[in-house]
């Protein structure tokens, strides 16, 4: 063991010596504030509180060394993101991000305080454009969110041709919170600028602190959302958002332009804006001060500076002794969770109807079917939508409760179990997800639906095996994508062992072992002796070279993220479990299958999506994003094998290796949240990862007042089966055009593949693709420093991972 118990009390004496001299105790005043009615809190107490702790070298040594060892032995990226801003021809919107040197410079670097540390670590991880890819320090970015009393709305203005900016007539507090949070919120505003705030909102913003709206939200984008590397997609996100849920209601969420949520504290106490009346007679300047609350609203765990650093800010003693779900871990996903619902899930609208039914005041959309985890309905008499938000099948009351033992009623095979690598069983509302999938389809194909949009805005993911399942039930040729694993020393080890200790193939011990894996040859698990053959033979797989690095990759595999059975032969299958035969026709031709997304289809979603398109090749359209913008990526953080703050610090003791010197510790400070990607997903391409591979949508759609409502959106990406113009283009760039690149499949003009490097089809051409988009320096595009946080993916309850490993959050 590493980590001894008297660390602790020494950071507390040297805490103590830091209080020595009399100085206002923010801590305390925060913790009044927050034992107050409505809980908010004077942002400068905040930062005031978080900026009274010195950086101790024991926890600057201890946190470093864990980041390195994991970077180094276990993250599947540290090479590939050294190039990213130049990596597919410099098609992504990011930058280089050297972690190795980050690691040796901060080790060095003059923190003005444990604060400031903490932030550059999380800031930097954002950098990386992943969500499963993090870093989050408990008081420093989990303790507390920061709030503007509104939302911002970005739209497009098919008479200008331009974007802009409005106050959005949502509260950006979540209803949960109660009538009284924000009525008192907007009475401390209504204070500060000499006005009720609600009177503005629909005002157009022009000026946001001196900068053009647009612009500022898109710095914004660039800079604190930290899930997607494209730069269209994360300007979707920075600001109001909305997607349908499984019962086809509408929810708002608001990013981080106006609602800041496990990122550092605001720069500045206040923000200035220069408004315009709706219409266009009035400019007003207002200052808006942020306020804070503290993200959970159980017993304030603290009085004072010192309290507040014992309790928040350093690890617990039971996390010191042991690796495992502790709390700075287990607990600390359930706090994220918690919070991730107050910010961002907004399930009370008021300047939309929450429901799409009948909006289009002729019966249509209809809702066909609701279901637990899809909606179903009919857009017009010949063109089904199905909306999803989640891949995730888990209930609230766990994989065997209530709910989804009625779910298992429903079932014709009532044995099924299914494997999930480290997480235990998915229970049986795992095979209800994909008969409600396959039901619910059926059910619109049965209802006269020729064509159908796949609604998977918003979707951040759940079980990977869900994600090629819905593909199976809609196109019974798809086969599962595969996977890389970088092999340094320490992954080299680790598979070794787990291959040979972990040999439960039902509910396997950590996520390295056999039964987390399909042979490639086989489609079973793979046995002991194959761990040669598939990792561990230097002859095995391949040496890349990205920015100066080299390192080995496992050859390819496949990845069990939920363990359903797909091979109808074998007993206890997905078919039989499901009460329905194989399919061996697509439900509909793939010209008539349609992904819609604003870009945030990430993680199961991603790799969905990429077969769907990549390999089957249904169309896809994108809405949003700048105006006068190519299509962009359809989705975001594919990813391969994630692996959580838990499973880091318990797998390697389950296979006796924790005191391995390679193997990181458990951190000194109390970390509410660190994953990085391990395994290294690939789908069409298999020159590069579908993490770093650019795939462009078909077309693209411009967001306006008229759209912005999913019924209307699903109208006017109805009208793309037909090609980006629709039948009649109503105003310059909507929608935008293809790209004509080589092989697009709706360009029926060039049948030509893509020759880009590695292509199977053309391995002898190394010309890249020249589609719209592939140009570096095109001013349009943004100059990306960064990635709404490095793992906020901004959707209902999700599971990340490779979707995900382990139900830890």
């Amino acid at each position: 063991m590493h980590v001894k118990l008297a660390a602790a009390a020494g950071l507390l004496a040297v805490f103590g010596r830091a209080q020595a001299a009399p100085h206002t105790d923010f801590c305390q005043l925060v913790a009044k504030a927050a034992q107050e009615t409505t809980g908010w809190i004077n942002v400068d107490q905040v930062v005031g509180c978080l900026s009274t702790f010195p950086l101790d070298e024991k926890i600057r040594k201890s946190t470093l060394d864990t980041l390195s060892k994991t970077f180094e032995g276990e993250y599947a990226f540290t090479d590939m993101a050294t190039t990213a801003s130049t990596i597919d021809g410099g098609k992504w919107t990011l930058q280089n991000v050297d972690l190795r040197k980050f690691i040796k410079k901060a080790a060095t670097k003059k923190y003005a305080n444990e604060k400031s540390f903490f932030d550059d670590i999380n800031a930097t991880m954002r950098l990386l454009g992943d969500a499963h890819t993090g870093f989050r320090h408990s008081c420093h970015h989990s303790e507390f969110s920061f709030y503007q009393p509104w939302g911002f709305d970005v739209l497009f203005d098919p008479k200008t041709g331009k974007n802009f900016v409005k106050l959005a007539a949502e509260d950006p507090t979540s209803p949960s919170l109660g009538a009284a949070v924000p009525a008192d919120l907007y009475a401390k505003v209504a204070k500060a600028i000499g006005r009720d705030p609600k009177t503005l909102r629909g005002w157009k913003v022009l000026l946001i602190d001196g900068k053009d709206a647009v612009d500022f939200i898109k710095s914004v984008a660039d800079t604190d959302y930290g899930v997607a590397k494209d730069g269209q997609t994360r300007f979707n996100r920075a600001a109001g958002f909305l997607y349908v849920g499984n019962d086809g209601s509408v929810t708002k969420g608001f990013g981080p332009a106006s609602l800041r949520s496990n990122l550092e504290t605001p720069a500045n106490a206040s923000r200035t804006l220069k408004l315009q009346s709706p219409d266009g007679k009035q400019e007003l300047v207002v200052v808006v001060p942020w306020f804070a609350r503290r993200k959970l609203r159980t017993p304030i765990p603290y009085k004072d500076a010192p309290s507040f650093y014992k309790n928040v800010c350093l690890a617990q003693k039971d996390s010191l002794q042991k690796r495992g779900l502790s709390v700075q871990t287990g607990k600390g996903f359930q706090h994220d969770a918690k919070e991730f619902l107050v910010a961002l899930d907004q399930s009370q609208p008021h300047s939309f109807p929450n429901n799409t039914e009948n909006y289009f005041g002729n019966g249509y959309p209809h809702l066909v079917k609701k279901g637990d985890f899809a909606s179903f309905m009919m857009l017009d008499a010949e063109t089904a939508v199905s909306t999803l938000p989640t891949f995730s099948s888990d209930a609230a009351d766990g994989p065997f409760g209530p709910t989804a033992t009625a779910c298992r009623a429903t079932l014709a095979d009532k044995d099924v179990t299914a494997n999930i690598g480290t997480g235990g069983p998915a229970g049986w509302r795992f095979y209800c997800f994909i008969k409600e999938i396959h039901d619910g389809l059926h059910t619109l194909k049965a209802q006269g639906a020729k064509r159908i949009i796949l609604d998977w805005t918003g979707n951040g993911g759940g079980w990977g095996d869900l994600g090629f399942a819905h593909a199976a039930v809609m196109f019974p040729q798809v086969v599962r994508d595969q996977a890389r694993f970088r092999l340094s020393p320490l992954m080299e080890q680790l598979i070794g062992k787990a291959f040979a200790l972990d040999r439960n193939l039902t509910t396997p011990n950590t996520m390295f072992g056999p039964a987390n894996f399909l042979d490639p040859k086989t489609q079973k698990a793979p046995l002991a002796s194959d761990v040669q053959r598939l990792f561990t033979d230097p002859k095995a797989g391949r040496n890349e070279t990205f920015g100066g690095y080299t390192s080995r990759y496992s050859n390819l595999i496949n990845i069990v993220d939920g363990g359903g059975i797909f091979d109808a032969s074998q007993k206890h299958n997905v078919w039989d479990a499901i009460g329905a035969k194989k399919p061996t026709e697509p439900i509909w031709p793939k010209e008539n299958v349609m992904l819609l997304t604003e870009g945030y289809c990430g993680s199961t979603c991603a790799h969905a999506a990429r077969v769907l398109v990549d390999e089957v090749g249904i169309r896809s359209t994108v809405k949003g994003g700048l105006a006068g913008s190519k299509p962009f990526t359809f989705s975001a953080f594919p990813g391969g094998n994630v692996l959580d703050i838990d499973q880091l610090f318990s797998d390697p003791q389950k296979i006796d290796m924790a005191d391995n010197p390679l193997t990181p510790q458990p951190f000194l400070a109390a970390v509410s949240m660190f994953r990085v990607n391990v395994g290294v997903g690939y789908s069409h391409r298999k020159d590069l990862p579908a993490e770093y591979a650019y795939s462009p949508a078909n077309c693209r759609l411009d967001i306006t007042e008229d759209n912005v409502f999913p019924a209307m959106t699903w109208k006017a990406a109805a009208a793309t089966f037909k090609g980006c113009g629709g039948d009649k283009p109503s105003y310059p760039g909507y929608p935008t055009n293809e790209p004509n690149y080589p092989g697009n499949p709706a360009d029926p003009t060039n049948p030509t593949e893509p020759t880009y490097p590695g292509n199977p089809t053309d391995p002898t051409n190394p010309t890249k693709p020249t589609y719209p988009g592939n140009n570096p320096s095109d001013p349009d595009e943004p100059t990306y420093p960064g990635p709404t946080d490095p793992t906020e993916p901004s959707y209902p309850p999700h599971k990340p991972g490779k979707c995900h490993k382990k139900a830890a959050n």
